[in-house]
């Protein structure tokens, strides 16, 4: 039998899920744990023989990181090709854990199957299998950040078997944990299923709801709207301003009351408020930064990561890293920030420079737009702008989740 674990019944007993369990948690090595390991092996890819046979074969890429269940074989194999090769025909309910690149990542399999030489899978378990999942992920998971800044190229067999993880002596007491961290994993990817059917949504209707290449009106319109859009460039639509860098070795410069933006902190929210850097008066003047308007400007990255867009809430200044848009009083924001992706697209093409690729403001400026009239801009706008918040608003729910189950990891288990 294992050694006790030091904290014993009372951090057992700490968190509960319905039930009050009063029995030690001991002690035990992955091998103690495991009836039977087996490692894998990839069949040749010559022989037509081996390949498109009903055995799953399992490789590090089919596991989602941070995710136990529901992997999904993208290679199948044949009974030949296990003979043929070093892979073993793993039985059912059985862990596969990666141990090389990509180390830590791990996977309950409900159905028999092969894997690659990058696992070793270990079944016959003498613990309830959700249960040393989970216990098995976070011992891994924190045995890598204990090391964190090296690079971990992989764990071998006796070096994975050697782990211990602590778990309680009663079976129920293992299945109640396993079960409860499984209905949050279950939560965690109907979230994200959510999150990934509302960008598929937002990217169709994108294609649908402005004109194609040579074309003058978009597939899909909102009723009433029927006249043709126009020509226009998007130096008609936006002030294309730059932006600038105050000396940095001038304290007078700095830590003023001016939001200031760099690229970095562009390209994952929509809005754009409160900056990691400010600027003072003084180091506005003295610099190229401009101030930009709350609320009718986009940031526009036109340098080391082209296209990244948001929408400026408050008054702001930039450094020499974007083109912003100053949106012009006939125009609607959020209409031409849906608009983004074909920008994006432009300003690649057309982007130039031996050191780092780069557009410039005026160049910008040239493209060729197609604008309906404000009030349908405004509904399209509306529309996207909706659609954007139901996105953010599921980002942050799985984001929470996330987050819950992370502390749930840290208190349900030893």
């Amino acid at each position: 039998m294992g050694r006790y674990c030091l904290l014993g019944t009372k951090t057992a007993a700490k968190l509960r899920t319905g039930l009050y369990f009063t029995h030690a948690w001991e002690q035990r090595t992955l091998g103690e744990m495991a009836e039977e390991t087996y490692g894998g092996g990839t069949p040749s890819t010559l022989n037509k023989a081996y390949w498109n046979g009903n055995i799953p074969w399992i490789q590090s890429s089919d596991l989602v990181e941070h995710q136990l269940f529901g992997v999904s074989p993208r290679k199948y194999i044949t009974e030949s090709g296990v003979c043929s090769s070093a892979a073993k025909l793993v039985p059912e309910n059985s862990i596969a854990i990666v141990t090389r690149v990509g180390v830590g990542k791990l996977a309950t399999m409900p159905f028999a199957f092969a894997t690659s030489q990058d696992f070793l899978s270990l079944s016959n378990l003498k613990c309830e299998i959700w249960f040393f999942a989970y216990s098995i992920y976070k011992k891994l998971q924190r045995d890598i950040d204990a090391v964190q800044g090296t690079s971990i190229k992989g764990i071998t067999k006796n070096e994975l078997l050697s782990k211990s993880i602590c778990a309680p002596s009663d079976i129920l007491e293992q299945t109640s944990i396993g079960n409860f961290l499984h209905l949050l994993d279950d939560a965690i990817t109907l979230h994200k299923r959510k999150l990934d059917d509302l960008k598929d949504l937002k990217h169709g209707y994108l294609q649908q709801m402005f004109p194609q290449a040579g074309e003058s009106v978009p597939l899909v319109r909102f009723a009433g709207f029927t006249e043709p859009w126009q020509k226009r460039t998007l130096g008609d639509v936006a002030e294309i301003v730059g932006g600038g860098t105050p000396d940095t070795a001038n304290p007078a410069y700095w830590n003023g009351n001016i939001e200031w933006f760099s690229p970095t902190e562009i390209g994952t929210e929509t809005y754009a408020s409160i900056s990691h850097k400010k600027i003072s008066e003084l180091g506005l003047k003295n610099s190229s930064a401009k101030m930009l308007t709350g609320g009718s400007t986009i940031l526009f990255t036109s340098r080391a990561g082209i296209g990244d867009m948001a929408i400026l809430t408050r008054p702001a200044a930039t450094n020499q890293g974007f083109q912003s848009l100053e949106i012009r009083k006939t125009f609607d924001v959020y209409f031409i920030y849906s608009m983004g992706s074909k920008i994006k697209e432009y300003a690649l093409k057309n982007a130039s420079g031996s050191t780092f690729l780069e557009i410039s403001g005026k160049n910008l400026g040239r493209m060729k737009l197609r604008i309906p009239t404000f009030k349908e801009q405004t509904a399209i706008g509306n529309f996207f702008r909706n659609l954007d918040d139901q996105i953010t608003a599921q980002k942050q729910k799985l984001s929470q989740l996330k987050q819950l189950k992370f502390a749930y990891l840290q208190k349900m288990l030893i």
